[in-house]
């Protein structure tokens, strides 16, 4: 059994072992993936799903994944595992480059795999808790918003993202209290009322039907290509969005492949052009390498408005 965290009431409503086909490295895999945690070794993977809330905590022990899992949200959490660790990434073993900081990184990884949580509301809001701050604090907004209006009663490190209609319940008031301000609420907001379209964006029907994801995200008030990106990334496991609009990801990326230190959103995609369908995969591999130019800028303002 998988060790608790702190351990739920209950025994588990459900357990895998699931022996992946491919290489499997989770730290690439899981990567940015805002509703999972680690705590000695155990990911924590906590979500609403459309069956009900699920905790499932996960473990790699060499080529086998042994998972456990709690709620009403159970069985779908745990049929939705294998895409979560890059089953569905059918175009990993097709990347291959010629650049030498690239293909020294691809080294340094056990898999290239991109994971989906084909939550597709959940991914958008989490993601645009992040516009315009800085990364401890869209962090610490999430927890708490999570923490006071989301679903705890399963256990586990982190509580499950609010639902659309709990989110919708939230009053300005109580978003400045977890350090959000009026307008990235207003976002959250059109994301719990367009959740139901969100959801089906990973549909069997959509990709029939060619349905660009991050093109029709980005249709919504508010999300912006730097959001889209995120959201698609996790929810649909796109192994080619660009997060246009990063403050840190555009120097990286350009100085990791040009060497060129005064990087912009336009010299990124630049560089990255030549590994169209993949780019998404470079920016993971980039940023994990904590490859980068010396930083002279001041660091952004970070500003509390929870007191407002």
């Amino acid at each position: 059994m998988t060790p608790p965290y702190p351990a739920p009431k209950d025994p588990p409503v459900g357990s895998l072992n699931y022996r992946p086909t491919h290489a499997l490295d989770l730290r690439f895999t899981l990567m940015g993936t805002k509703s999972i945690v680690t705590r000695s070794g155990v990911h924590w993977w906590s979500t609403v799903t459309p069956e009900g809330t699920a905790l499932v905590a996960f473990t790699q022990r060499g080529a086998e994944i042994r998972a456990d899992a709690w709620g009403r949200g159970t069985d779908w959490a745990l049929t939705q595992l294998p895409s979560l660790l890059g089953a569905d990434d059918h175009t990993a073993d097709s990347f291959q480059t010629d650049h030498p900081a690239l293909r020294a990184l691809t080294e340094r990884f056990g898999s290239l795999r991109i994971g989906a949580t084909n939550r597709w509301y959940e991914a958008l809001a989490m993601s645009a808790i992040g516009q315009r701050v800085v990364t401890a604090d869209a962090k610490s907004s999430r927890r708490a918003l999570a923490r006071r209006f989301g679903d705890s009663s399963l256990g586990g490190p982190l509580a499950a993202f609010p639902d659309p209609d709990q989110l919708l319940r939230i009053t300005d008031h109580e978003f400045h209290r977890v350090g959000i301000e009026r307008s990235r609420a207003r976002v959250l907001r059109v994301a719990a009322k367009h959740a139901d379209r969100l959801e089906r964006l990973g549909s069997d029907h959509a990709r029939a039907n060619g349905v660009d994801a991050n093109e029709w995200v980005q249709r919504l008030p508010g999300v912006g290509p730097w959001t889209a990106a995120l959201a698609t990334a996790i929810a649909g496991g796109d192994t080619d969005a660009v997060p246009v609009g990063d403050l840190h990801i555009p120097r990286m990326v350009t100085f990791a492949l040009t060497g060129h230190d005064d990087g912009n959103d336009d010299t990124m995609v630049e560089a990255l052009e030549p590994f169209a369908g993949h780019r998404q995969r470079v920016v993971r591999m980039i940023k994990m390498s904590d490859v980068g130019p010396p930083d002279h800028r001041p660091a952004p303002f970070r500003y509390d408005i929870r007191a407002i």
